[in-house]
């Protein structure tokens, strides 16, 4: 069985699509079609990574007399996460998350516009519902090339988990003072302002009703936000605690 044929079969067992692999790999789709059809030769690093994917030795891969292929224990199965591959999660749930936060504080602070007589509020008020719907559909019907590393077992290389661990830690220092930025803009915008308006100036209440809505909207995207990159990060690094959680 020759190389290609190999890496097609192994990919295949373990349920991945040429694109997926890629992923994993830090490559292109047509990379990988390209080896398989035994057109084209990976880097060493290529080939040692996706012996860890495939949980096979090197010898396995690169001897393509028929040997036998090693088992594979129950506690090594899962996902290989290479830099490049979670660099690409993480950057796809940032693209992900500021979507949602900016669709829901489109909801909130689009209520501003609500109270207001005027027809060309409730055109603002209109466009803030639209925009924040179309944002949720976009989130929700993208396709999500990362979907199986929230349901499967994670391994990385140490010099990967350790840049990983260092950069969890910094953002988890700045998510919680964030988070805690968000909540007081939230409970400020909600509570707070409604309680400075003067008794009868109504036009002066709906400006301050309309300057709470906008802080509480401003505060609702900073806890979506800040909370679900220290959630992606430590669906990385603490993976068997996330699964525990799970079950």
């Amino acid at each position: 069985m020759t190389f290609g044929e190999k890496i097609q079969k192994l990919r295949k067992e373990a349920g991945l699509s040429q694109e997926e692999l890629s992923y994993q790999l830090g490559v292109s789709r047509q990379a990988i079609s390209k080896w398989e059809r035994d057109s084209g030769y990976p880097e060493t690093e290529k080939i040692v990574r996706m012996s860890k994917i495939f949980h096979v030795t090197l010898d396995y891969l690169l001897n393509e007399e028929d040997i036998q292929k090693p088992e594979i224990g129950p506690d090594e199965k899962g996902i290989y996460v290479s830099r490049e591959m979670a660099e690409g999660f993480l950057f796809y749930q940032k693209r992900k998350l500021l979507k949602t936060g900016v669709a829901v504080s489109l909801f909130v602070g689009g209520l501003s516009f609500s109270y207001w007589d005027e027809k060309i509020s409730m055109v603002f008020f209109m466009a803030c519902m639209i925009f924040g719907i179309i944002l949720l559909i976009s989130v929700k019907t993208a396709d999500n090339p990362y979907g199986r590393i929230w349901i499967e077992h994670l391994s990385f290389d140490k010099a990967v988990k350790s840049e990983l661990t260092s950069a969890y830690a910094e953002k988890k220092k700045a998510a919680h003072m964030l988070n805690l930025a968000g909540a007081a803009l939230i409970a400020i915008g909600f509570l707070l302002f409604p309680l400075l308006v003067p008794s009868g100036m109504h036009a002066l209440e709906d400006l301050i009703f309309a300057v709470g809505m906008i802080l509480a909207g401003i505060g609702a995207f900073l806890c979506i936000y800040m909370s679900g990159i220290v959630r992606a990060y430590r669906l990385l690094i603490k993976n068997e605690e996330y699964h525990e959680k799970r079950k």
